[in-house]
């Protein structure tokens, strides 16, 4: 259970710190017992909902404030604050960015928890699939980059047999989804 939490606003432009709510539930003077005017607590709830009103905090003073809207939210997967801001200027006003390190994470998890669960053998019959690769000189897949100098490659991956594939496809389809990867942060 966390005591304090720290929600932030960033700017992608400048890296710099644009507004920021901390939060806490306990209070130091309060323990100690000592009777003074101060300020005690700011948040009252579950340690796990303390990312959803510090940035709920944030998006709603931002007008007022700072004289602007935030148009962007980046989040990682599981994170319930974005439902809390996703409308907060309006209907769908706020986009959600996905980390794609969380996107990786998800296609390991589900590519892992598919072997588990298939009895299928994951054996090889050199299944070569390069249909999704990019194109040219300066692409990340060796056959690709080999065939935009007209050199032959060989292929030292053994590649998926099809067995395998009928599993993984729509997993695979799912987690490329346009939408997904166009709003996954590539840094």
């Amino acid at each position: 259970m966390s005591l304090n939490g720290c929600v932030s606003v960033i700017s992608i432009d400048t890296g710099k710190i644009l507004d920021l709510e901390v939060m806490t539930q306990y209070c130091k003077m309060c323990e100690m017992n000592i009777k003074c005017d101060h300020e005690c607590s700011n948040y009252k709830g579950s340690s796990g909902n303390m990312e959803s009103v510090g940035a709920f905090r944030i998006f709603e003073r931002s007008v007022i404030k700072r004289e602007l809207q935030y148009t962007e939210y980046y989040g990682d997967g599981d994170s319930k604050a974005f439902l809390k801001v996703k409308d907060i200027y309006g209907e769908d006003t706020v986009t959600k960015l996905e980390c794609i390190g969380h996107v990786q994470k998800r296609v390991g998890s589900r590519l892992r928890k598919l072997k588990k669960n298939q009895r299928t053998r994951w054996k090889s019959n050199r299944n070569l699939m390069h249909g999704q690769c990019p194109d040219g000189k300066d692409s990340w897949c060796r056959y690709k980059r080999a065939l935009s100098d007209k050199r032959q490659y060989l292929e030292k991956s053994p590649g998926l047999p099809n067995s395998v594939m009928k599993v993984i496809k729509a997993t695979y389809l799912e987690l490329c989804d346009k939408n997904l990867l166009k709003n996954a942060c590539m840094v």
